[in-house]
């Protein structure tokens, strides 16, 4: 028996949800502590700018794009014929 389409969508989008936490993980890490020590371009420390402003707002737009594309909306009723 083939496994149903919505279980199939549900596990390629939990797949995208897990890798982009463990994507954004590593990116906060590698930003605030592997940055040089200095200021960035509001005043702030340049750690801090990366990983608690800029990284955010790139990791949002990465969402919207996966959200977009990635992931699909689908009737999750059994009975989907009425």
């Amino acid at each position: 028996m083939l496994k149903d389409f919505r279980y199939q969508q549900a596990t390629k989008e939990a797949r995208w949800s897990l890798w982009i936490t463990l994507l954004y993980l590593v990116g906060w890490c590698v930003c605030a502590y592997l940055s040089p020590k200095t200021s960035g371009w509001l005043g702030f420390p340049l750690w801090f700018e990366l990983s608690c402003l800029y990284l955010p707002i790139l990791f949002s737009l990465i969402v919207f794009v996966v959200t977009r594309f990635v992931y699909q909306d689908i009737d999750l009723n059994k009975n989907s014929e009425k």
